[in-house]
Order: C-alpha cells, then sequence, then structure tokens
C-alpha cells in the first residue's frame, strides 16, 4: 500500500502525528512549507498566528506584515496584525485591520470580535482621558 503525500513529502500519518504535539508540530509543518515556497502568504499568515498564540507579539506583526507584502488580500494576516496591534496596546491601527479583513471577508466573526474589544479599548480610553482632572493654573496676585 503506498503512501499519498502532501506538500512537502509529508505523508497523512505524519500530519496526523504532527497534530498530536500541538503548535511544536504545526510549526515543523509551517517551517517545511515555507522551506519549500518563501513566498507563501498562507505559510507565512500561519506562521504569524503561531507567534501570536506563544505571545511574540512584535514578531507576529512582522510576519503578518510580511504575508500581507505578497498577498494584501489575506484576511486571517490582516486579523492577525490586528490581534498583534491589540495586544501592544495599538488599538486604532488594530481596528483598521480588522476593518479591512472584514472588507475582504464579510462574514469573517473573529474579526467583528475582535474589533468590539478594541472599540470597547478605544471608549475606555476616550472615557479616562474624558474625567480626568485637568490641572489649573491660577496665578495669584500678591
Amino acid at each position: 500500500m503506498q503512501m499519498r503525500k502532501t506538500a512537502c513529502g509529508i505523508s497523512k500519518n505524519a500530519l496526523r502525528t504532527l497534530s498530536t504535539n500541538g503548535v511544536d508540530g504545526a510549526v515543523l509543518l509551517i517551517d517545511c512549507m515555507l522551506n519549500s515556497d518563501p513566498e507563501s502568504s498562507d505559510a507565512l499568515a500561519a506562521r504569524s498566528e503561531i507567534l501570536y498564540m506563544r505571545k511574540r507579539y512584535q514578531e507576529a506583526l512582522e510576519c503578518s506584515e510580511r504575508s500581507l507584502l505578497i498577498d494584501p488580500e489575506n484576511a486571517a494576516a490582516w486579523n492577525t496584525k490586528g490581534n498583534a496591534l491589540y495586544m501592544l496596546g495599538r488599538y486604532r491601527e488594530a481596528i483598521e485591520c480588522y476593518d479591512r479583513a472584514i472588507e475582504l471577508e464579510p462574514l469573517f466573526v473573529k474579526a467583528w470580535h475582535n474589533k468590539k474589544l478594541a472599540l470597547e479599548h478605544v471608549v475606555s480610553q476616550l472615557r479616562v482621558h474624558a474625567t480626568r482632572p485637568r490641572s489649573r493654573s491660577r496665578s495669584r496676585r500678591a
């Protein structure tokens, strides 16, 4: 019985084995994909998602940006870029990324949810700023 091969010559059984290893298995598969096609927007987007999951937000941002240079129509990469920006406290930029993801895929539920969370942070920041006491500088006359 001959085993079917997938991208990078990995058998389906090997993929099943990798999937049981979680993120580390996914990293191995993505590395293999990038070795065979370094310009794979999908592989770069997947790598950025993994970097994000590992809380390596700046690296995730850079990787998603590389993916978007290759394919600016990749909604998943826009969403991950937004997530990285969100975690870096750059909420307004994150909202722009979520908007782009939603524009590309209007039914992208995760992007809608992430946009809601980012908007809540922006509104919260505005409220704090609006309620912050302003210092008054009065000049007293002698």
